[in-house]
């Protein structure tokens, strides 16, 4: 059977204000792949989602951070 697993992969980035920026990406690891997954915003009446920060907390603290990849020249050196 094959195993799901929720990652992670936070950051900061800068916009085009020149500010600053956290971010959080989420990816689903099925089988040898990872596939970005985003949180949805379902835009109420009043134009908000109260509820889009909490789902984002939610999968935050229930995903674990994605390891980083190996680096080219390391495969290289392996093989």
């Amino acid at each position: 059977m094959a195993q799901v697993e929720l990652f992670k992969k936070t950051g900061v980035y800068t916009n085009r204000d020149g500010e600053e920026k956290n971010y959080t990406n989420f990816y689903v690891r099925c089988g040898d792949m990872n596939v970005p997954v985003q949180v949805s915003y379902f835009e109420g009446e009043d134009g908000k989602d109260p509820q889009y920060n909490a789902r984002r907390a939610v999968m935050s603290a229930f995903a674990d951070t994605l390891p980083e990849k190996p680096k080219t020249e390391e495969n290289a050196k392996k093989n």
